[in-house]
């Protein structure tokens, strides 16, 4: 999965900027590529499924995403791993 840095908007307003975002494109649509991806973050921040955020890369490319999951890991507590969707295209 490619890594960018990227702005993390959240609709609760507490954005994140600086966040190391690997991100993953799948082609095989013919329509519009879906993609994803995952990235870390203190577990103090509070991400939550369903959860909508905005993403800015630092390649300039910005889109829509949904939390899918996170992933709480009781040997590292001070960090969790946000996954989400993207819900349109990556532009």
């Amino acid at each position: 999965m490619p890594s960018y840095v990227a702005r993390v908007e959240r609709t609760n307003g507490k954005s994140l900027n600086q966040v190391d975002v690997f991100i993953r494109v799948d082609e095989s649509s013919s329509r519009h590529p879906s993609w994803g991806g995952e990235f870390s973050s203190r577990s103090a921040d509070g991400f939550l499924p369903s959860e909508r955020i905005e993403l800015t890369l630092n390649n300039g490319q910005k889109g829509s995403a949904s939390v899918s999951r996170t992933l709480f890991d009781s040997r590292s507590p001070e960090e969790t791993l946000v996954e989400f969707t993207g819900s349109g295209p990556l532009a």
